[in-house]
C-alpha cells in the first residue's frame, strides 16, 4: 500500500509520517510551500510522481476564529478545491481518506453525535468542512471521510498545540480562565493516526467518527493537566460566550465512534490516558 499524505507538517501528518515510518509502510508527504492543495497543477504534478494508492487528506483551514473573516480562502481549502482532487482519485483508482471534524453539527444534542446524525453546521469553519463532504460524498467513487475533534499533538513545523498554550499561560500568570460549557473529547494524533492505519487496512468506506472515548470540557481537561504536572495554577471557570464574541462554538460537540465499534475495530483510548501519555513524552511527569 502506496500512501501520500497530504498536508504532512500538521499535528496530524505528523502522527502519520512517524507511524507510517515506524511500520516500515511505503508514503510521501507533502505540504506548504513546496505543495499547495488549492493549486490544480501542482496537485496533478504531485499525484503523477508519487502514484500512490492511498491518499489522505490532512490539509485543513482550521483557525475558526479566522474564518470568519476569510471564508472565501477557508470555503476554497475544505472545500471547493476537493473536487479535482476527487476527480483525480477516480480517474486513477485511488482509495481517498479524507479528515473532516465535529464542527458540522451544531452541538445542540445532549448526546454523543453518531455518523448517521444530520448536519447542521454554526458558524463559517463549519459550513467550509461541510461542504468538503458533501463534495467528497457525491462524487468520489472509492472513499472514507474520518472526523475527529480537538485533535493535539507535535507537528513538524512546530507549532503550539492547545496543552501547550495552556501551560504557558499557567505559567506566566499563575492562573488561566477556561470554559465549562463547551464538551468534547480531545483526540491525541498520534491515537488518531494509528487508528487510521487500522481504518486503510480494512478499506472502511463512507463516514467513519475517531476520537478519544469519553469526553470533558476545557475546564476539567486544565484541571487534569494541572494535576498530572503537580502545577498550582488558579482556573477560573468562563462561559464560552466570554471568549468567542459573537463566533459560534459548539456546546457538545462529543463523537460516538460507532461504526467503528460495530466493525470491532476502535481501538481510540480513553482522552485521560492518551492525555497522560502524551504529558509523560513531552513534560517528562
Amino acid at each position: 500500500m502506496k500512501i501520500l499524505i497530504l498536508g504532512s507538517n500538521g499535528q496530524l501528518g505528523t502522527a502519520l509520517c512517524n507511524m507510517f515510518e515506524n511500520r516500515n509502510m511505503q508514503f510521501c508527504g507533502v505540504d506548504l510551500p513546496e505543495f499547495d492543495i488549492t493549486n490544480e497543477q501542482n496537485l496533478v504534478d504531485v499525484i503523477d510522481q508519487q502514484n500512490p494508492e492511498v491518499i489522505i487528506n490532512a490539509c485543513a483551514y482550521t483557525n475558526v476564529k479566522a474564518a470568519e473573516d476569510d471564508f472565501a480562502e477557508v470555503a476554497l481549502i475544505n472545500g471547493i478545491c476537493l473536487k479535482k482532487l476527487v476527480d483525480i482519485c477516480n480517474k486513477k483508482d485511488i482509495y481517498f481518506c479524507h479528515i473532516s471534524t465535529d464542527y458540522v453539527f451544531d452541538g445542540n444534542k445532549n448526546s454523543p453525535y453518531c455518523e448517521e446524525d444530520t448536519t447542521n453546521p454554526v458558524n463559517c469553519y463549519g459550513f467550509s468542512k461541510e461542504l468538503g463532504e458533501k463534495i467528497v460524498r457525491n462524487y468520489s467513487y472509492d472513499y472514507v471521510i474520518i472526523r475527529t475533534a480537538a485533535l493535539y499533538g507535535k507537528s513538524k513545523i512546530h507549532s503550539e498545540n492547545v496543552i501547550d498554550k495552556i501551560i504557558q499561560v499557567a505559567k506566566k500568570y499563575n492562573a488561566i480562565s477556561l470554559v465549562d460549557d463547551e464538551y468534547t473529547s480531545p483526540t491525541f494524533a498520534e491515537d488518531l493516526a494509528n487508528q487510521i492505519y487500522i481504518i486503510l487496512e480494512n478499506k472502511v468506506r463512507g463516514i467513519v467518527h475517531a476520537t478519544s472515548e469519553g469526553e470533558c470540557n476545557w475546564y476539567e481537561f486544565g484541571q487534569f493537566i494541572f494535576q498530572a504536572l503537580n502545577m498550582k495554577a488558579t482556573i477560573k471557570k468562563v462561559k464560552s460566550r466570554e471568549f468567542s464574541g459573537l463566533l459560534k462554538k459548539l456546546h457538545y460537540s462529543v463523537l460516538d465512534n460507532a461504526r467503528l465499534k460495530s466493525l470491532n475495530i476502535n481501538v481510540m483510548p480513553n482522552w485521560k490516558v492518551s492525555l497522560k501519555k502524551y504529558l509523560e513524552d513531552h513534560y517528562k511527569i
